[in-house]
């Protein structure tokens, strides 16, 4: 059951949590007393960044997967390595 230190525990934590969401929170502020033509400006240039770096984000995945396929096929036709993985029949928890 609940006991008073594990209570205590959780209030402490919510606390911690609910302080990020007002640090984030005040982040935002500067943007709410901007002019009428700053603060649409501000959106579009932080949607346009969003959209820049989640394109650079897939492009550096991409060549990721292209270069450990290369990678693969070099240690297995040139080299004769091979290559398996086999997954844990199932995943058990440690407790």
């Amino acid at each position: 059951m609940w006991d008073l230190a594990s209570l205590l525990w959780w209030l402490q934590r919510l606390s911690g949590s609910a302080g990020t969401v007002r640090r984030l929170i005040w982040f935002a502020t500067p943007v709410e007393g901007a002019s009428v033509w700053l603060a649409p400006l501000v959106g579009v240039a932080s949607v346009l960044s969003l959209a820049l770096l989640a394109g650079v984000a897939v492009g550096a995945l991409t060549t990721f997967l292209v270069l450990l396929v290369a990678f693969s096929y070099l240690l297995t036709e040139v080299f004769g390595i091979s290559i398996e993985w086999n997954p844990p029949a199932r995943f058990e928890r440690a407790f």
